[in-house]
């Protein structure tokens, strides 16, 4: 069996620390893994002697505050914050000690191993020392358990470009919206609604989450919005040749291209009125029966049907086909606008920066400063994710190759100026008490 290398990622041991280290990256050795770096988790209060380097890895001290070692949230938190960055962009062959630690640590482990939360390909190990001989011997986790929050970062990780909401978000109200979403989607053969304002991400959440909940590779997005009425049950259905003027030959809709996948209806209050008719027996029967136009039999497809839509339920109401709604929103699940997801402002800004940075020169970690901070706690951030968008790129925009630097204040006052003629009263807002 070749020789591989890889990178050690476990907790300094209270009680000869160093030595438990030396003894697994031995161990791993004898596994015929050979360990070029450390990253080696310390508590900030108790900081140890730790060397540079043990044998040819190199030695990575990362300090973390913990006032108890045995409180699960606590190490959680820290992991999550102060770790989990560091994997982002880790080649191939993470390993981690369980071991070392409390019980409560070697538990966070679990958690989010399960919660799909590390580098794929990370392998899990225990070492023991054996009380008859002293020596030591290090064994595989096998603790393979799938999760619906391993799912969504499996997907992720899958397109690392894309900037795609934390799946553990940090406010509440996302949370929960994220976990509704979860449970929903799951639910095979009923449809799924989205509600949500402009720019809370929508889209990138059926082509993410609900594609890998679902297990549907493929989505069909119908901008309803933009259909031509004449067209849309054309486009749709499909028709056959010589239905109408210009038929010049038979065509599938949109229902029979989403076939094993999702048809993705956004806006779907603008669809016309005839359309959304016809949908209600697509809706209701599970086979998905519709007749394109011209046809004399009825076709089926195998597709999930999800929808969106910006407006609030009640009005979402007013505008569809009755019988239609009925249909489609047994399942719905209301995203939270970003001004009341505070919390997660920092993250997602990380991300928008991320899937918005085309060049080398552009630095891969997103500028938060004093002004950055303070410009998006002030404002009402109507434009949710698109406003991230703009202050990233008007942050690109005054970035200064030569002496690698960026213009902040000029980026936010730009960006404050937009935002001040385009969200009522935002010269009126006061500081916001939640942090971003």
């Amino acid at each position: 069996m070749d020789r591989r290398t890889g990178i050690l990622l476990c907790w300094h041991a209270e009680r000869a620390g160093i030595e438990v280290l030396e003894s697994a990256i031995k161990a791993l050795q004898n596994r015929r893994i050979d360990i070029n770096r450390v990253l080696y988790l310390v508590q900030a209060q108790r900081v140890p002697d730790v060397p540079a380097t043990i044998g040819r890895a190199v030695v990575e001290p990362i300090s973390i505050t913990l006032d108890d070692p045995t409180h699960h949230a606590t190490i959680y938190e820290q992991v999550r914050n102060r770790v989990l960055p560091r994997l982002l962009n880790l080649p191939d062959g993470l390993h981690i000690n369980v071991s070392p630690g409390t019980p409560a640590m070697h538990s966070v482990w679990l958690m989010l191993h399960a919660g799909g939360a590390f580098p794929a390909g990370t392998h899990l190990w225990s070492s023991q020392v054996s009380r008859e001989t002293g020596r030591v011997r290090i064994d595989p986790v096998d603790f393979s358990i799938t999760t619906y929050l391993a799912e969504i970062q499996r997907a992720a990780r899958l397109q690392p470009q894309l900037a795609v909401y934390e799946a553990q978000a940090r406010s509440p109200a996302r949370r929960m919206a994220l976990e509704h979403l979860a449970r929903y989607a799951r639910v095979f053969g009923a449809p799924l609604l989205i509600l949500g304002e402009r720019g809370t991400g929508k889209t990138r959440l059926v082509e993410t989450y609900v594609a890998s909940l679902k297990g549907r590779k493929q989505v069909v997005t119908v901008p309803c919005g933009g259909l031509d009425s004449a067209l849309a049950e054309s486009l749709l259905f499909g028709h056959r040749k010589g239905a109408f003027t210009g038929a010049a030959g038979d065509r599938p809709g949109l229902l029979k291209e989403a076939d094993g996948g999702i048809l993705f209806l956004d806006e779907v209050q603008d669809l016309p009125k005839p359309v959304q008719r016809k949908l209600v027996r697509v809706f209701q029967d599970r086979q998905r029966r519709h007749r394109p136009l011209g046809s004399d039999r009825e076709e089926t497809a195998d597709v999930e049907l999800v929808c969106a839509s910006n407006l609030p339920m009640a009005e979402l109401r007013e505008r569809l086909d009755a019988d239609l709604f009925d249909r489609l929103s047994h399942l719905s699940v209301a995203v939270p606008p970003l001004r009341e997801c505070r919390e997660d402002c920092r993250d997602d800004w990380n991300r928008v920066w991320g899937e918005l940075r085309q060049c080398d020169d552009i630095p891969v970690d997103a500028p938060w400063t004093q002004e950055i901070e303070a410009a998006l706690r002030r404002s009402s951030l109507m434009g949710n994710l698109r406003d991230l968008q703009r202050l990233a790129v008007l942050c690109m925009a005054w970035w200064s190759a030569p002496d690698h630097s960026v213009d902040i204040a000029r980026a936010v006052e730009e960006w404050l100026r937009f935002t001040s003629t385009n969200e009522p009263g935002i010269s009126e807002l006061g500081p916001v008490n939640t942090t971003c």
